[in-house]
């Protein structure tokens, strides 16, 4: 199974505010935002992340690859604004790779929709926005704070895009 997210923002105690994310406490939105992966995203999965994983910097290395060890699938990076790290420390922390854009199918993948206006022809995914919006023209936002803090699959994207269209 093939799954997007964004803007985990791992550590972040300030988006909590800024987002309005029913959290009291980092430690519990850290381990609530695992917790919905866990229970949909299994070891044989492919999980593009869009980008905006943690605020942590290379200080905090040990705590970045605690969160990582317990996500299961085959993890792979669209950095984002707020991912801190050189591209190649997040592969040997465990993502398989990391971009700055990819196409995935038909879909363009970017952390920043600014992108899209690029190409107006392409389908876009992205993060960033956080509570913006969730769907404008041909432009999907896969961040948690749109999604209930769960990843979603191949299958709703292609539902966004084309049962929509």
């Amino acid at each position: 199974m093939i799954w997007f997210t964004a803007d985990q923002h791992f550590f972040h105690e300030n988006i909590i505010d800024y987002c309005s994310r029913p959290f009291p406490r980092v430690g519990k939105m850290n381990n609530e935002i695992i917790r919905r992966y866990r229970s949909v995203v299994g070891d044989a999965d492919v999980v593009y992340m869009v980008g905006d994983f943690t605020i942590m910097g290379p200080q905090h290395r040990h705590a970045v690859e605690h969160i990582i060890s317990q996500l299961p699938g085959a993890k792979i990076l669209i950095l984002g604004n707020h991912d801190k790290f050189d591209p190649f420390t997040y592969i040997d922390m465990g993502f398989q790779s990391v971009h700055t854009s990819l196409v995935v199918e038909e879909f363009t993948l970017v952390h920043d929709p600014a992108w899209s206006v690029v190409d107006s022809s392409c389908k876009w995914i992205c993060g960033h926005i956080h509570t913006l919006f969730k769907r404008q023209g041909n432009v999907l936002n896969v961040g948690v704070d749109q999604h209930e803090f769960y990843p979603i699959g191949i299958e709703e994207i292609h539902r966004e895009f084309y049962e929509i269209l």
